[in-house]
């Protein structure tokens, strides 16, 4: 019988410059390796990214990890 492995998903702040613009970015890794991006666009509005595709947006931070998690299963 397989056991379900428990999957760690580190969230790292960082900003980062857009069309001369500063944003603060929240990278996910799974691992080492870099899986997604979740912009704050503004006070209520972040952006969900998945390598170089808009997932969606959402009105806070925990909407859009869940939003980043729920198409994150999907394509995988």
């Amino acid at each position: 019988m397989r056991k379900n492995k428990d999957t760690e998903i580190q969230f790292q702040e960082t900003t980062k410059v857009i069309n001369g613009q500063k944003y603060e970015i929240g990278e996910l890794y799974l691992g080492k390796k870099k899986i997604g991006e979740i912009l704050t666009y503004a006070t209520k509005d972040f952006r969900v990214f998945i390598g170089d595709e808009n997932c969606g947006s959402a009105k806070t931070m925990d909407d859009a990890l869940e939003l980043f998690i729920r198409q994150w299963n999907l394509q995988d």
